[in-house]
């Protein structure tokens, strides 16, 4: 990994072994915990699945890195001497992950993992640049030079986006022909149940989030509806997270290695921790070896130095979030995991049965997603694309720990101009269109 800040010690603090030790004939009774192990030997996959309290899960990330995941239920004592052995290098709690959005939006029941696996007015224009029609023009979209981009033909077909999220609903209209095909059995998956809503598939999505996330990194290109970043780009739904937007690390490890697998190109991850998670580290680095371009949202605790996890190891593209006036979002996580800036605040995008406006550096990092899925697109590598994001970046004037290498730039990236409208503002459909 790229900048493996962690240790073996710091991370069993972290999970409150204690100093414990196993006792030779001793029986312990306490509390089991479930805890990632990573390990660089079958050997050590061996002894962690042999002390689990319940049947182990691993996640084999040898084709790209040294590392071996192994999710089981332990005593602390047993995770002490895990620990202790040298060829395990981290244990950690399997902990829940949220999604980095407005916290009142809703949702159903998390459900349970499934280990199988203001204000300028532009007006809205066709794709041709031709006349005004019924679309609505985000001003996200605007702001970063994708209405400009698109207006002059660019697209993103050929590219796959996977979104690891709570779903997508593959019905909505702005939706329905960005979405990879349901009927391809390899094309989306689920780690938790969709409970409640519209759960026509085991990846839909029951509470929004992730469906507000695809539609602003890329939907269909329609005459009405909400103008996404990257029209013509496939949509996956890699679902990890519940109705109320709780994601074990665990699900998102092995979404992340799923969409390496599959030869995906960018991979948004709305959602993170306060806390470091060596785990999605190692999934991290997987999939950059793999080519992936990896996208993630900053967090939304609005101080210094709190950049979540993973957006802030290397392996991760952070975005923190701006407004309508480039300023950065008050709510917006700040600190050296900042890579580079999106609109964050006020965002509308598609959601179940509509379309809402919502607030989060989850809103920010599908932006990126998209711009990333237009460089790809017109033939960069990941790594090429993540130089040339931050390189062709607009410096607003922030901090650096704001704002990183500046605001994205689609029409930039693909050495266009454009004025920096902000399209129809924070206007969003009442609903969807007849």
């Amino acid at each position: 990994m790229t900048d493996r800040s962690w240790s073996r010690r710091e991370l069993l603090k972290s999970a409150g072994a204690g100093a414990l030790a196993l006792a030779a004939g001793a029986v312990i009774h306490e509390r089991m915990s479930t805890y990632i192990v990573g390990t660089d030997s079958d050997a050590g996959v061996t002894a962690a699945s042999s002390v689990s309290d319940t049947d182990p899960l691993r996640i084999d990330l040898r084709a790209h890195t040294p590392w071996q995941l192994v999710r089981g239920t332990f005593s602390s004592a047993r995770v002490e001497s895990l620990t202790s052995r040298d060829d395990v290098a981290f244990v950690q709690p399997d902990r829940w992950l949220e999604t980095a959005s407005d916290p009142s939006d809703d949702g159903g029941d998390d459900g349970d993992e499934d280990d199988d696996g203001e204000e300028d007015d532009d007006g809205g224009e066709d794709d041709d640049g031709g006349e005004d029609d019924g679309r609505t023009v985000p001003w996200g979209t605007a702001r970063i030079g994708a209405k400009t981009v698109i207006e002059d033909g660019r697209r993103a077909d050929g590219v796959d986006i996977g979104i690891i999220d709570s779903g997508i609903d593959a019905t909505h209209p702005d939706l329905e022909d960005a979405v990879a095909p349901p009927t391809d059995e390899d094309a989306h998956k689920a780690w938790v149940k969709c409970r409640g809503g519209d759960c026509e598939h085991p990846w839909s999505d029951d509470g929004g989030h992730g469906t507000h996330v695809a539609g602003t990194a890329a939907g269909a290109s329609r005459s009405d509806g909400t103008l996404s970043v990257a029209p013509g780009a496939t949509l996956h739904a890699l679902k990890v997270c519940g109705g109320l937007g709780r994601c074990r690390t665990s699900a998102v490890a092995k979404a992340v290695r799923y969409a390496a697998d599959q030869g995906w190109d960018v991979v948004n991850l709305s959602l993170g921790s306060p806390q470091e998670s060596p785990a999605l580290q190692a999934a991290g680095e997987y999939a950059l070896e793999a080519g992936v371009m990896l996208v993630a949202a900053a967090g939304n605790r609005g101080r210094a130095d709190s950049v979540g996890y993973p957006a802030a190891y290397d392996e991760y593209l952070g975005v923190s979030a701006t407004t309508i006036d480039d300023g950065i979002a008050g709510f917006s996580s700040r600190g050296p995991g900042v890579d580079i800036a999106a609109p964050g605040a006020d965002i509308c995008a598609p959601v179940p049965g509509g379309y809402d406006t919502l607030d989060g550096t989850s809103m920010a990092a599908p932006h990126v997603a998209g711009a990333a899925a237009h460089a790809i697109g017109d033939g960069a590598s990941a790594a090429e694309t993540r130089v040339a994001l931050l390189e062709t970046a607009e410096d607003l004037g922030l901090e650096e720990t704001e704002q990183g290498a500046g605001l994205v730039d689609v029409a930039a990236l693909l050495g266009e101009e454009h004025d920096g409208g902000t399209g129809d503002g924070v206007s969003c459909p009442a609903g969807l269109p007849d």
